[in-house]
């Protein structure tokens, strides 16, 4: 009698560089979905469908935004190198947020060089301008951040 075949095949996903796949991806052509980072939701469009950016600086932007919305360590689906040290910023010195934020941005595979233009206390957060420079371009980061 034959073998039966299996309706899903068996793979070894130990195989798979998720990595690779990715770095493969000219860096112009990426892309990521746009977030509403103050609501914490996926801005979707008329048909509820997830926008996605559009243009390598939405694409940086996007990226930027999500480094600096994710607490550093408190997720485990992220490396250590992923966020940002918000909830220890309102103790620190400036010079020290500064650092973290650059640090943070350019730890990402796609961002060469990241430098806070300026930056200034509000409320519970912090107003930052922010040069970043890309792998194929490069924008201006204008927000407010919640600490």
């Amino acid at each position: 009698m034959d073998e039966e075949e299996s309706m899903f095949p068996e793979m070894d996903l130990e195989e798979v560089d998720v990595t690779d796949l990715v770095d493969s991806i000219p860096s112009e052509t990426k892309w990521t979905y746009k977030m509403d980072y103050r609501n914490r939701r996926a801005v979707l469009d008329e048909y509820g469908r997830p926008v996605r950016t559009k243009s390598y600086e939405e694409f940086l932007v996007e990226t930027a935004m999500k480094i600096l919305c994710t607490e550093r360590f408190q997720y485990v689906v992220y490396g250590e190198d992923m966020g940002v040290e918000r909830s220890e910023w309102p103790g620190w010195e400036d010079t020290e947020i500064i650092r973290d934020i650059e640090e943070a941005l350019a730890a990402h595979p796609e961002i060469e060089q990241a430098e806070v233009i300026s930056m200034t206390r509000v409320d519970r957060g912090m107003d930052l301008t922010i040069q970043i420079t890309g792998l194929v371009g490069s924008t201006e980061l204008s927000e407010v951040i919640d600490a």
